[in-house]
């Protein structure tokens, strides 16, 4: 698609200052050798930043540390790295390499480095919707995600199929045909739900089978299960009146449906987009029109602290409000989510606060996981703030966030 910049060069300073901030803090903190080469957290996200970096400066000396990074990547790989995936592991570094290569930021035979690793992936993706552990980061889904981009391999269709078959012999069906997927909801408690968010519950679900019919494989028993996993979600949708969210993060019947927080990971935008996707891939104008009415909906919650942003991060901070929101634009062409867009990238330049952070960032943990931390991935670090601030800059269409199912 062709995509509008939201911010001229009379008001670029800021973010460009940024950029150069966050990709010095990058270099920095690899130039040491660094473990973790994952997609959201790790060196391969960092080198989709680099690759987008170096298109909007055209300085090609980012491109060359991006593709140093890969090939640490894959001699890690060649070391006896197996995690599997989207988030962490093989699947999530095989849908980089792709992406790269479809968006011409690589030249380089995907096939010939990938294939080894698609009969490994097909299994523990089999494993993973056998033990009914569908989650897009961590599961059955993120993999799937991944062999949608690798159709020139043959086989990816007839994995895709099985494990569109799979969700369907797992669903929950309720008595009106919406269609459910059980999860777990809390690891430490054990306790099992809905969940209805983007990055671990059915929204991803419908955002996957919205783009596997898109793909057109396993059309009819696909749009079936499209079909009934909106019904679900659509009938859990919130009382504004009486709510701060339209939708709640989970259902579990163990105690009563609460508003969500403003962000991709779980809550309204998520839930949007997701719809939104779902709408226009079987042309479903009433869908459509939901989907567009709750993120415009949503475009009133400014309340830093009512809609818990603490940190800048894509995941559930500044930025990703502010890049979900700069995508709907791109989608609607509505004003609205452009002035808001823009909003929230000013409350993301406040948040870049600390004098020892990443480019004034930091990420914000529990207590038990660190706290406030410096992060340089992509998911909650510096990488993915960065890709975008570019967005916001730039008339380069950000296909990288197809990782996150925003586009």
């Amino acid at each position: 698609m062709e995509w509008k910049k939201l911010i001229d060069e009379n008001d670029a300073q800021p973010f460009n200052e940024k950029l150069s901030q966050i990709s010095e803090a990058l270099g920095n903190h690899f130039s040491k050798p660094e473990e973790n080469i994952s997609l959201m957290g790790g060196k391969i996200g960092v080198a989709i930043y680099y690759f987008y970096y170096a298109r909007f400066t055209g300085d090609d000396s980012y491109a060359d540390r991006a593709v140093d990074m890969i090939s640490e990547v894959f001699d890690a790989i060649n070391n006896g790295f197996t995690y599997h995936t989207q988030a962490g592991g093989l699947a999530g570094i095989g849908w980089v390499l792709e992406h790269l290569v479809q968006s011409g930021y690589l030249d380089t035979d995907t096939n010939e480095i990938l294939e080894p690793l698609d009969p490994y992936l097909y299994k523990a993706m089999m494993h993973e919707i056998g033990n009914k552990h569908y989650d897009f980061l961590h599961g059955a889904v993120g993999i799937g995600s991944y062999f949608l981009h690798r159709l020139t391999n043959p086989n990816a269709k007839t994995y895709i199929t099985e494990l569109v078959d799979k969700m369907a012999e797992i669903a929950h069906k309720d008595d009106d045909g919406a269609m459910k997927w059980e999860s777990v909801l809390n690891i430490e408690e054990g306790n099992k739900g809905y969940n209805l968010s983007l990055s671990h519950g059915i929204s991803a679900i419908i955002a996957f089978f919205a783009k596997v019919i898109e793909a057109d494989i396993h059309k009819e028993k696909t749009t079936a299960l499209l079909e009934g996993s909106v019904k679900y979600l659509l009938k859990n949708r919130l009382d504004r009146s009486k709510h701060l969210s339209n939708f709640p993060s989970w259902i579990d019947d163990k105690q009563e449906k609460a508003h969500s927080r403003l962000a991709w990971c779980y809550g309204d935008l998520g839930n949007g987009l997701a719809l939104l996707q779902a709408a226009r891939s079987i042309g479903n104008k009433d869908w459509e029109k939901i989907a567009i009415d709750i993120l415009v909906d949503s475009t009133s919650r400014r309340d830093v602290k009512e809609n818990m942003v603490i940190d800048a991060g894509l995941c559930h901070g500044g930025a990703g409000i502010m890049h979900i929101y700069n995508r709907a634009y791109n989608y609607t062409g509505l004003d609205i989510f452009k002035e808001t867009a823009l909003y929230w990238a000013q409350e993301t330049l406040k948040l870049a606060r600390f004098e020892d952070g990443y480019a004034g960032f930091k990420a914000w943990h529990t207590e038990k996981y660190g706290g406030w931390l410096n992060e340089a991935g992509l998911l909650e670090g510096v990488s993915g703030i960065g890709l975008a601030f570019i967005s916001l800059l730039a008339d380069i269409e950000p296909g990288w966030d197809r990782c996150l199912f925003i586009s």
